[in-house]
């Protein structure tokens, strides 16, 4: 594959594993997963995606629109903190809904795993440039590996494969990418771990 072909690659990659694109189909396989009747779990679904994703993606829309960001991944640290404000506050008010309805139990440990991801990786953002695309995807692997088994390892080689993607296009160091993603592990296992769903 030459050099050409490679970056292409990586930047497909990166635009296909993005936070807010991979929320869609995993929120959806979750719910489905966790609640017998389609048509609520698809409404659970929708309900999260609106706070969790939809919100802050037109929030930074808007940022791109305004020319306040030239990027909708904004690939500048100091251009995240307003989203990622903005990102953490939406989802805690999704988090708190999610309760006040009863949401399923597994849903609830997602949401509050996402919020905490959030504040962390916005606090280190003030200093350093750590790779979000790295912690969503290890966050949906370590999800799917907690809910679904431990089948669920053959999605592993995801997190070097997007990593290596976001090095590739020099968004972010390997540094950076493994940071990403080790907190995101420890992040969720720890929240899983509290509410019952990671067992000896």
């Amino acid at each position: 594959m030459s050099e050409k072909a490679m970056n292409k690659f990586a930047q497909i990659l990166s635009y296909i594993f993005d936070g807010t694109l991979i929320s869609i189909p995993m929120l959806i396989i979750i719910c489905l997963a966790t609640v017998d009747n389609i048509t609520k779990a698809l409404g659970w679904a929708f309900l999260s995606l609106i706070f969790g994703m939809l919100i802050p993606s037109l929030y930074i829309h808007m940022l791109f629109r305004n020319k306040v960001i030239n990027d909708m991944h904004i690939p500048d640290k100091e251009d995240r903190i307003k989203p990622l404000i903005i990102t953490a506050i939406s989802n805690i008010t999704g988090f708190f809904i999610l309760y006040i309805l009863k949401a399923p139990l597994f849903l609830k440990a997602m949401s509050l795993t996402t919020i905490i991801l959030i504040v962390i990786l916005g606090i280190i953002t003030y200093f350093w440039k750590v790779s979000m695309h790295a912690a969503w995807i290890t966050f949906m692997v370590v999800t799917f590996n907690v809910l679904f088994g431990r089948l669920m390892l053959l999605l592993l080689p995801l997190i070097p494969i997007v990593g290596w993607a976001r090095v590739r296009i020099k968004r972010h160091t390997v540094n950076q990418v493994i940071s990403g993603s080790i907190i995101s592990f420890l992040t969720s296992f720890l929240v899983y771990y509290s509410y019952g769903f990671i067992n000896y």
